[in-house]
């Protein structure tokens, strides 16, 4: 709308003397200096891309009220304002949009978010989260850990500190409480061992796995939480029906029969 009324400004102002082109603008001073046909030098078209190009950069402040950290996020937009010297004829941004659109520029808008690195993840449209830590949002946006402890992406759950094979407390469907690497309990799902990954530190799973070391696998597995995975896992890693080959909680889940 912005460049239609300058072009109707542009049609009183410069009738009288101005010449008219095929698609509707007038060839006066200021669209031939922005045209450059007489100065093949001047990068009139690649002027006109910049100052019609609109960046909105996401951005986020920390602010502190009564001691409470809170990341806002807001976003800062840059509009170009530079009018080319030669194109003073244009006499200001309206006319000189004016014939930057008559020579076939249109505006452009970029939105710039900041890439979460490794260990993070954007949250609903705001600031990069620790998903490793972050007991609010621990290894999944909005995944609140109720222990208030998040260890490489998985909640512990205090209730299964201490639990291990021969004695593991159940925590949900086909889930049971195990111990992971650094001595904290988490509930995990009952799947079979043999597919599972090797571990000495929850570091060497993956986000959102720990390194159970209380399994009924006969060593270390890295291993999801029920709270992540649920019943999913059961279908990915089936592996043998045989008892004896081995699964986190000691048996198969009845499911399985």
């Amino acid at each position: 709308m912005k460049f239609t009324v300058a072009l109707v400004l542009s049609s009183v102002l410069y009738g009288a003397s101005a010449t008219r082109v095929s698609n509707g603008c007038n060839q006066n001073n200021c669209y031939r200096a922005v045209k450059a046909d007489a100065f093949p030098t001047r990068p009139g078209t690649a002027d006109c891309s910049s100052y019609f190009s609109t960046t909105i950069e996401q951005k986020t402040s920390t602010e502190y009220n009564g001691g409470v950290k809170t990341i806002v996020t807001y976003y800062e937009t840059t509009i170009p304002t530079h009018i080319p010297a030669y194109a003073s004829a244009c006499d200001g941004a309206v006319k000189y949009s004016s014939a930057c659109s008559c020579i076939g520029v249109t505006p452009v808008t970029t939105v710039i978010i900041p890439t979460c690195g490794p260990g993070t993840l954007s949250c609903y449209g705001g600031p990069c989260q620790d998903i490793l830590s972050d007991p609010n949002n621990c290894g999944a946006c909005g995944n609140t850990c109720e222990s208030g402890s998040c260890v490489n992406g998985q909640c512990s759950v205090s209730a299964c500190d201490g639990s291990e094979c021969g004695s593991l407390n159940g925590c949900g469907a086909d889930c049971f409480c195990f111990k992971e690497a650094s001595g904290l309990g988490f509930c995990g799902p009952n799947v079979a061992c043999a597919p599972l990954k090797d571990c000495t530190s929850n570091s060497e799973c993956e986000v959102g796995e720990v390194c159970a070391t209380s399994t009924c696998c006969s060593r270390n597995v890295c291993l999801s939480s029920c709270a992540l995975s649920r019943r999913s896992l059961n279908a990915h890693f089936v592996g043998s029906r045989d008892v004896n080959a081995g699964w986190t909680g000691g048996a198969p889940p009845p499911a399985m029969f």
